[in-house]
C-alpha cells in the first residue's frame, strides 16, 4: 500500500503535468520551463470591490502581486454577483494586463431582447459605482502565468 507522502507526490505530478502552456501572453511559444507555470486565482470580493468611475461606466484595479508572476500571464475573468450583473459589458475583458494585476472596466449593460420586451422600463438604466457594491459585483479571475 502506497504511503500518504507518496499518493500525494504522485497527485501533484500528476496535476503539474496536466498544466501546460502552448501560446503565451503576446501569442509566443513559451520559453521558459514547465515547471515554473502556475495557475493563480482570486476575487477581489463579493460586496468589497473598490469600484469607480461614473454612472455608466465602473472600473476596478485587480491586484495579483501575491501570485509572483515574472511574466504577464493569460488571465480570464467573471462577474459574479447576486443581481444586474448579468448584463454588463467588460466584464470578461480585462484591460492593462501586467504580471502583477489588470484592470477590470465596465461599460454599462447590454440591452437584450428579452429585457425590451419584459422590462422595456430598464432599457435605459444606467448602473451606478453604488450598483455594484449593492449588487455585490466582484471579479473572480483565473491566470496561469511563469514564477521562475
Amino acid at each position: 500500500m502506497l504511503g500518504v507522502l507518496s499518493v500525494l507526490t504522485l497527485l501533484a505530478l500528476s496535476n503539474a503535468a496536466s498544466l501546460r502552456m502552448v501560446k503565451d501572453f503576446n501569442g509566443n511559444t513559451p520559453t521558459r520551463p514547465e515547471p515554473c507555470l502556475t495557475t493563480c486565482v482570486g476575487s477581489t470580493g463579493a460586496g468589497r470591490t473598490n469600484w469607480k468611475g461614473e454612472t455608466g461606466r465602473l472600473y476596478t484595479d485587480v491586484d495579483m502581486s501575491d501570485c509572483q508572476f515574472v511574466d504577464t500571464p493569460i488571465v480570464t475573468t467573471t462577474l459574479p454577483g447576486i443581481g444586474h450583473h448579468d448584463y454588463m459589458v467588460g466584464m470578461t475583458s480585462p484591460f492593462y494586463v501586467t504580471k502583477t494585476g489588470f484592470q477590470i472596466v465596465l461599460l454599462g449593460k447590454a440591452q437584450t431582447s428579452w429585457e425590451a420586451v419584459k422590462s422595456p422600463g430598464s432599457v435605459n438604466v444606467r448602473q451606478t459605482v453604488a450598483d455594484g457594491t449593492t449588487f455585490k459585483w466582484n471579479v473572480s479571475w483565473h491566470a496561469v502565468g511563469y514564477v521562475c
